[in-house]
C-alpha cells in the first residue's frame, strides 16, 4: 500500500468519482451524493494498491471569519471535506494513515484542522476522530423529525 499526495488528473478524478458512488451506495451517511469534478479539491492524499485508489482524504484551507468559543477571527484552518476508504479495506489503519499524512502536510500552514460528519455510525466515527486522531469534540447538531 502506498500513501501519497496526489494531483487531480483526469484518471484520479475518475477514480474519486467512482469511489464516491460506492460511498453513496453504502448508505452510511446522511445526504451523501456522488461527487462531481467540481467537488474535488487539493490538497488530496490517497492510499493506492496496484495503481488503484482505495482511500482518500481531501480538504481546503480557510480563515475563520466569525469568532467562536474555540477559534478566533482570522485563524488559519484546514477543513477536511472527505475521508473515505473502500469497505473491503477498512479496519486496517488506512484512514488513520491518510489522516496523519494530511496532517503532516497542513500543520505548518494552519492552526486548526476542522471537519463535520454526517456518518450514520457516529459512535465509530467519533471514536476514530477523538480517540485515535486526538481531535476535540466541540459540538453536535442533532435532528428529530416530527411525525
Amino acid at each position: 500500500m502506498e500513501f501519497k499526495k496526489e494531483t487531480l488528473t483526469d484518471d484520479v478524478i475518475e477514480q474519486l468519482i467512482s469511489l464516491s458512488k460506492e460511498w453513496v451506495e453504502e448508505d452510511c451517511c446522511f445526504g451523501m451524493v456522488a461527487n462531481t469534478r467540481d467537488d474535488l479539491k487539493e490538497p488530496l492524499f490517497v492510499a493506492v494498491e496496484d495503481n488503484i485508489i482505495v482511500g482518500y482524504i481531501f480538504g481546503h484551507y480557510y480563515e475563520q471569519e466569525k469568532k467562536t468559543s474555540y477559534i478566533e477571527i482570522g485563524e488559519k484552518c484546514f477543513d477536511v471535506d472527505e475521508l473515505y476508504v473502500k469497505k473491503e479495506y477498512r479496519d486496517q489503519g488506512i484512514g488513520r494513515i491518510l489522516f496523519n499524512v494530511m496532517e503532516l502536510e497542513v500543520k505548518d500552514k494552519c492552526k486548526y484542522i476542522t471537519l463535520a460528519t454526517s456518518n450514520k455510525d457516529y459512535k465509530k466515527v467519533l471514536k476514530f476522530y477523538t480517540e485515535i486522531e486526538d481531535m476535540t469534540f466541540h459540538s453536535a447538531f442533532l435532528i428529530k423529525e416530527m411525525k
